[in-house]
């Protein structure tokens, strides 16, 4: 028991506060997953908020299970942070990550946060029509089985209504386990087999997955190409008119909101089924497919976005289940196969799986949409035509945007100034909604309250900056205090009290400053009497002043018999030193009481001086 008891005295002692509410990492989230580079790696951005006074935030990544990426240990990503705000980074090797972060104050742990799961893994969009998402009935794959495959449970379906493009507002993310009702982000049904495929490629590159889904059902390459126009409609070839912009609307609003923000190794397009069905001819499928890739690159800036594309197109037509070579045949001009043709193929796409050959009860339910063993199949094809090479070498992964590094300093009156780093197209302070628009300034002064920064690029890429807590703030107040008066050669003690300072800066006569709360002058003349101001600043940069006046004291007389070591002996209420001319005045008997004192002079106007108890006095006396 002894030993347990003393185990836990050095736990408190080591870290006093981590039980106050002091720190709160809002970036990354939990699940969150970011696209690493060909070498395995990321950098993780960190952003929180905290409390009181810090000297700088230390940071470490831990895999969650061994051999599950590799440990960082404790490094400083904020020195001197200012403002509430944490804001620094780490760079990470793929892998499944617990994020500690800690605040030092003083050379001691003041407070730990800690982010659960985050990942630096693999990324991936999936495009195309039923084949590609489920829905309308068809039964889901399964859920993923490993943790780390992960997704954004958001459908744009808001009451039982798809909005527009133009219309669409993506609510905040929340990133997720890929269950089998996980509707991926921005428009998937569920997991279909897309958790399955997660699970093998977890499994091939030991790294998590992150997985969004654009596709949509019933849905031909040219519904895709026509709606690239976000105030266009098309029609379906089963007679449904899509809102304004969509389907391809979901694909640039995926690429333009989640990949900006996570980061992406490449678009998985599954589609072919109603070109089929229509009797698309292979120039114009091409041609459809073409305009679709270049688009989604050229709308977001990001020229080199691997596509990688499945050759499907099995569909009934009269009844009678059939190939088409034709979109077979445009899907592999796009790829560059069986060697590129200028004016076909696109550089940065990659072959998918080749399905047709897999129908009948086994695969496909209904001799179009994949089912059971079916799923499981696809995601299998899926996993194996991502290659080593392909992950290392042949494709070019788009990395995160770092998120906009907020900046809070003080607004005065109880407020304080938000401000947005610059470089940015468009600005907006938003509510926990994400989409409510508080203030569209670079700049914005404001009072309490919890905040994010959206901002937008020229592509109309939007990223959003960690959570900024604005605390209740109330005026900060200071107090100041010292020992004056004081005698020649004594110490001058100033001290300064402020309960939400965290730095304090002391200036006075004979150039003095000091950044101490309570400073001393050691063996002070008259030539350091005067006014010392002491100036405090809390963590918004928000100052308070207050100053107080220094006697020094070279004459001093006595103001009635007493005893020579105490102050109200004397007319200044102090006692002499060695740097202090003494007068004993008529009737006044001043003793020195077994002590050691001493006086520059001693001059007796009428006045005495006793000793008892083996005092003692240095001085000269004269009369």
């Amino acid at each position: 028991m002894p030993r347990i008891y003393t185990l836990i005295c050095i736990l408190v002692l080591l870290y006093p506060s981590s039980s106050h509410a002091q720190l709160t990492i809002t970036y990354p989230q939990n699940r969150s997953i970011f696209q690493r580079d060909n070498t395995n790696k990321a950098f993780v951005y960190i952003g929180g908020n905290y409390a009181g006074c810090m000297d700088r935030f230390e940071a470490r990544f831990i895999p969650r299970v061994d051999g599950q990426g590799l440990a960082t240990e404790w490094t400083t990503i904020q020195d001197a942070p200012q403002g509430g705000i944490i804001s620094g980074k780490l760079e990470v090797t793929g892998g499944w990550y617990t994020l500690e972060v800690r605040g030092i104050r003083n050379e001691t742990v003041q407070a730990i946060s800690t982010v659960d799961r985050v990942g630096v893994g693999e990324v991936f969009l999936v495009a195309g029509q039923s084949n590609a998402t489920g829905g309308d009935g068809i039964p889901t794959g399964p859920r993923a089985s490993d943790d780390r495959v992960n997704s954004v449970d958001f459908q744009n379906i808001i009451n039982g209504a798809i909005p527009t493009y133009s219309s669409t507002r993506l609510p905040c993310v929340d990133f997720v386990h890929m269950e089998e009702s996980t509707k991926s982000a921005p428009f998937g049904n569920y997991a279909w087999y897309w958790g399955a495929f997660g699970d093998s490629i977890v499994k091939n590159q030991n790294v998590p997955v992150l997985i969004f889904n654009s596709g949509w059902t019933a849905t031909g390459a040219f519904n895709w190409k026509q709606s690239i126009d976000t105030s266009a409609t098309t029609l379906s070839a089963y007679g449904y008119e899509f809102p304004k912009g969509l389907p391809f609307g979901h694909l640039r609003l995926a690429i333009n909101n989640y990949i900006a923000q996570q980061g992406c190794r490449a678009v998985l397009w599954m589609q072919g089924e109603t070109d089929n069905f229509v009797n698309r001819s292979r120039e114009d499928y091409r041609n459809d497919l073409r305009e679709v890739i270049q688009a989604s690159r050229d709308l977001s800036g990001k020229s080199k976005l691997a596509w990688v594309v499945a050759r499907t197109s099995r569909f009934p037509v009269e009844s009678v289940p059939r190939n088409w070579q034709p979109v077979i045949d445009a899907q592999n001009d796009i790829i560059g196969l069986p060697t590129p043709v200028s004016g076909f193929a696109l550089s940065d796409v990659f072959s998918g799986p080749e399905t047709d050959s897999y129908f009948g009860p086994q695969y496909r339910f209904d001799n179009i949409h994949f089912s059971g063993e079916g799923l499981l199949k696809i995601a299998q094809l899926w996993g194996n035509s991502l290659t080593p090479s392909f992950f290392s070498t042949e494709s070019t992964p788009y990395l995160a945007t770092p998120p906009p590094s907020v900046t809070v300093t003080c607004g005065g009156a109880n407020t304080v100034s938000l401000n947005a780093p610059s470089g940015w197209t468009v600005y907006q302070w938003v509510d926990g909604s994400c989409n409510t628009i508080l203030n569209a300034n670079q700049q914005w002064v404001t009072g309490a309250g919890t905040y994010r920064l959206k901002v937008k690029d020229s592509f109309n890429n939007v990223v959003f900056s960690p959570t900024v807590v604005v605390p209740e703030l109330s005026e900060l107040l200071v107090n100041s205090q010292s020992n004056s008066p004081i005698t020649s050669n004594s110490d001058i003690r100033l001290t300064a009290s402020s309960g939400d300072a965290c730095s304090y800066l002391w200036s006075g006569p004979q150039g003095f400053s000091s950044t101490l709360a309570s400073p001393t002058i050691p063996i002070a003349s008259t030539e350091n009497a005067g006014q010392y101001q002491v100036t405090v600043t809390d963590t918004y940069g928000c100052q308070a002043q207050s100053s107080v006046n220094i006697s020094v004291i070279e004459q001093l007389q006595s103001a009635k018999s007493g005893n020579w070591a105490s102050p109200d002996t004397w007319t200044c209420n102090c006692i002499p030193t060695l740097g202090t001319d003494v007068i004993l005045y008529n009737g006044h008997t001043v003793i020195i009481d077994g002590a050691n004192v001493s006086a520059k002079s001693l001059q007796f106007n009428g006045g005495s001086l006793q000793f008892s108890n083996n005092g003692n006095l240095a001085t000269n006396i004269s009369n």
